[in-house]
Formats: structure tokens, C-alpha cells, sequence
């Protein structure tokens, strides 16, 4: 088999940082915060359960089982071998946590601020498009921003800085939309501690889920990458492109909760779904360009790493360097391997796959050798058995 010609080797300083910094204050700050935003989140809740306790205790298990299938999406498109663990528990943490911490106060002080600056009319119908936006997505950004200085090294794509920035959102999502499912089930008409939590699952998590604060935070967080990743451009470029993608996700956050068009739909169920997908498919592509932005580059990125670090084909075989960079083609063939081949052998196809991004990862960040060695083990065993199960 033969070995795909390459020009150039990776550019970039070899190796990574850990998320775990004890001598950087920047961890410390961000350990700090989220503790402080924990202690806050749970006091608000437990507020919360005196009055509605089932509503409380189910909302936590719907919201973090809404969680976990965004986690297990993540896997699925490979987004998880971005960073170790903790990084991910890092930025969930302070999306749901710390920058929840700072946004309720911050919310409630821009609404007062703009009802004495313009009116009680104008905070009533505009207040939280105004408010919202302004606190939430500087905060969210403002985590990213942190992880970055925790972990510098660790940021060598664009979609290492989307995958945390998506986190970041994910978290201050669950947060919030647990937060509004207790609020509502405290203002509710009935006594029903169960339907404000099917309510909100139906309305912020299955209607609104795909474009609210994940999406934005992606979008912002791109400017981020775009400033760290384009050293050669100026100082004012990158703080151009930082101000476009922060003011991009602003604006959707506005538009998304502004009264805009809700006079063209009823206020019957349909109506609000359909008013919710008229804003929200906007957001849902844009976000969508720029993870196959960010895609594209960290394909190319691996394909050098590999090019450089891994040139064994019985590890990498052409049409699998091919696929590094791109989780829907690498998902395509693993359909391909279960289809020929039975689901035994579409999991060992997924392992095989996912045990090569780990060695070009380790060996890009550590070099070849014995901390390496496992993977190269592990994809020449499952090689082997795939080669077995196709005859």
C-alpha cells in the first residue's frame, strides 16, 4: 500500500498542557468561581425544593439525562477526544455554575439600569433581548477565555476551542432550563409538580435545545480560535474577528429573545413551535458552518500529524488517514464495516477508529514510544480481527 506524499510536517510546538494547573492563578480563579457558583446554584435550588420538591428532584433527572445524550453526541462525533475529561467537566462547570453565578444579578441589574435609562414599558417588551445577550455570552466566552490560559498547548484547532465552548453552553443550557422549570412549576395554574418539567423538556429542550446557548457560545468561541490561531495576522484583525463572532452571537441571542415575529404566529402550541424554529434554524446553520470550518481545519491538522508521526499504513491505511479530520465519514464507514460485516464488527471498526485519533493525539503530544505503544497494540488487534471477520 502506498504512503500518501506530504509536504509539510506540523507547524505547531509539539506537546500539551495539562487542565489540572496549580501553579496558574488563571486555575485557580476558575476553580474558585465555579465553587462559588455551586454553592449559589444549590442554595437557589434547595429554595426551590421546599416549595416544589418533585419538580426539583425530576427536573434534575431530566436535565442531566438531557445532558448526557449532548455528551454522547459529542462521542459519537469524536468532539470527546479533543481534551482529557476534565477539561469537559471544567467547562460544563463553568457554564452551569460560575457564569450562572454572575449572570442572574448581572441580568437584573441591566433591566433596572434600562428602566430607569428608558422605561418599566420599554424592560417589560425588550428587557430580557437587551439584558440576556449583553451578560450571558461575555460570561460564557469569558470561561473559554479562562480554560485557554489554564491549558494554552492544549488549543491547537479550532475545534479544540469549539468543543469547549459548546461544553461551556451546554452547561449554562441544563442550568438554566432547570432553574426555569422550577420557576415555572412555582407559578404553575395547577397543582402538577410533573407537567411544568414534560413542559419545558417539550419548549427549551426538544424545540429550542439544538440552537440556544451551545450554539451561540460556538459561535463566539470561534472568533477565540480565530484570534489564537492566525498569530501572523494583526492585533486589530484577531480583535476584529473576536468582536464579530461575540457580536454574531449576540445578535442571535437578541433575536432569540426579542418579541420579533411573534405576531405572525398564534399563542396555541403549534404556534410557539413554529415560532421557535423560525429563530432558531438561523442560529442552527450558521453554528453548523462554522463546525464544518472548524472540521475542515483540524482534518488537515491530524492529516500532518499523522503524515509526521504515524507513516505505518498497517496503522493508518490511506483511506482511513483520509477520514481522520472527519467524523461523518468515519461514521459512514463504520455503517459500511456493521452492514458487510454484522455490529461486532462496526463496534471493533468504531474502536479501531477512535484508537487512532488517540495515538496521533498521544504522539503528538508525548512522541512515539511506550506511551503510545497501547494504541498501536489495540489497532493492530482490532485490524486483525476485522480482516478475520470479512473473510
Amino acid at each position: 500500500m502506498s504512503t500518501p506524499a506530504f509536504d509539510t510536517a506540523p507547524d505547531w510546538p509539539v506537546g500539551t498542557d495539562s487542565f489540572v494547573q496549580p501553579r496558574r492563578a488563571a486555575f485557580w480563579v476558575l476553580i474558585a468561581l465555579i465553587v462559588i457558583g455551586f454553592v449559589y446554584t444549590a442554595r437557589m435550588f434547595t429554595m426551590g425544593a421546599r416549595v416544589v420538591p418533585v419538580t426539583v428532584a425530576l427536573g434534575v433527572v431530566v436535565w442531566a439525562a438531557y445532558a448526557w445524550l449532548f455528551v454522547l453526541a459529542f462521542r459519537l462525533l469524536d468532539l470527546l477526544e479533543e481534551h482529557p475529561p476534565e477539561a469537559f467537566v471544567l467547562a460544563f462547570g463553568w457554564g452551569g455554575l460560575g457564569a450562572v453565578f454572575f449572570a442572574v444579578p448581572a441580568n437584573v441589574a441591566f433591566q433596572s439600569l434600562c428602566a430607569k435609562l428608558i422605561s418599566p414599558e420599554f424592560v417589560a417588551t425588550w428587557g430580557p433581548a437587551v439584558a440576556g445577550p449583553t451578560s450571558e455570552e461575555f460570561l460564557k466566552v469569558a470561561g473559554v477565555v479562562l480554560l485557554i490560559l489554564v491549558a494554552r498547548a492544549s488549543f491547537q484547532t479550532y475545534l479544540s476551542v469549539l468543543s469547549i465552548g459548546a461544553m461551556v453552553g451546554l452547561g449554562f443550557q441544563v442550568v438554566e432550563n432547570l432553574s426555569d422549570t422550577v420557576q415555572l412549576a412555582m407559578h404553575f395554574p395547577s397543582e402538577s409538580q410533573v407537567r411544568p418539567v414534560l413542559l419545558n423538556l417539550l419548549m427549551r429542550g426538544l424545540l429550542s435545545g439544538l440552537w440556544t446557548h451551545a450554539a451561540y457560545t460556538t459561535v463566539a468561541s470561534f472568533g477565540i480560535a480565530w484570534y489564537l490561531l492566525n498569530p501572523g495576522r494583526s492585533r486589530w484583525q484577531r480583535l476584529g474577528m473576536v468582536a464579530a463572532c461575540l457580536a454574531l452571537a449576540w445578535g442571535m441571542h437578541f433575536v432569540w429573545n426579542s418579541p420579533l415575529l411573534e405576531d405572525r404566529f398564534d399563542d396555541s402550541l403549534l404556534g410557539t413551535a413554529e415560532l421557535l424554529v423560525a429563530k432558531g434554524v438561523p442560529v442552527m446553520i450558521a453554528a453548523a458552518l462554522i463546525w464544518r470550518v472548524a472540521t475542515r481545519e483540524s482534518g488537515a491538522w491530524l492529516h500532518a500529524l499523522a503524515a509526521y508521526f504515524v507513516p505505518e499504513r498497517e496503522l493508518i491505511a490511506d483511506d482511513e488517514w483520509m477520514r481522520l479530520g472527519a467524523p461523518l465519514q468515519r461514521l459512514r464507514a463504520v455503517r459500511e464495516v456493521r452492514l458487510a460485516q454484522g455490529r461486532r464488527a462496526g463496534r471493533q471498526k468504531r474502536r479501531m477508529q477512535r484508537e487512532q485519533l488517540r495515538l496521533v493525539r498521544q504522539a503528538a503530544a508525548h512522541g512515539r514510544g511506550l506511551q503510545t505503544l497501547r494504541h498501536e497494540r489495540a489497532i493492530r488487534r482490532l485490524r486483525a480481527l476485522l480482516g478475520r471477520a470479512g473473510r
